[in-house]
């Protein structure tokens, strides 16, 4: 069975890593999927697809990351989403704990869901990961060793694209 795992990994932390090793090897085949592609410099969405991919590469470099575009924000346009999100990946499986993703796999596709365990989801998010780079708080206890020095890279990014 086939299985992909959807998030924005802006940028890829812990919890992330954690779905990743819990996953990949019970499915034959796994891979991310990365949601708002085509978004970036902007507070909630400041790194590039490029290097959201090589923060996770520098972790699972052999894995598969594809990139999947919004279409926009209307009920429509999230069919469309998850439509193309079936027909590019062929995957049975979708690994997501967001609302939205949930709600359109279950209306509009035939894929089953797997709602991935959490891990302490208040302090392993990219929104608690930005938030401590752009105050210059200790950041690193969220993010795999193995991603550090590729989220360093970005830092100054991260710092210059404010929550509003």
């Amino acid at each position: 069975m086939d299985a992909v795992f959807v998030g924005r990994f802006q940028p890829f932390h812990l919890g992330h890593f954690r779905v990743v090793e819990e996953y990949q090897e019970e499915f034959g085949d796994f891979s991310l999927v990365m949601g708002s592609a085509g978004k970036s410099r902007t507070p909630e969405n400041p790194l590039t697809a490029g290097e959201r991919k090589e923060i996770i590469r520098s972790c699972f470099p052999e894995i598969k990351v594809l990139e999947l575009e919004d279409e926009g924000s209307t009920e429509e346009d999230n069919r469309q989403w998850v439509e193309k999100l079936e027909e590019e990946t062929g995957s049975e499986v979708v690994i997501s704990q967001n609302d939205l993703v949930k709600r359109l796999v279950q209306e509009y596709t035939d894929m089953e869901l797997l709602e991935q365990d959490l891990y302490d989801p208040e302090k392993f998010s990219a929104t608690e990961v930005r938030r401590r780079i752009r105050e210059g708080e200790e950041w690193k206890d969220l993010v795999p060793d193995c991603a550090i020095q590729n989220i360093k890279d970005c830092q100054e990014v991260l710092r210059e694209t404010k929550e509003a």
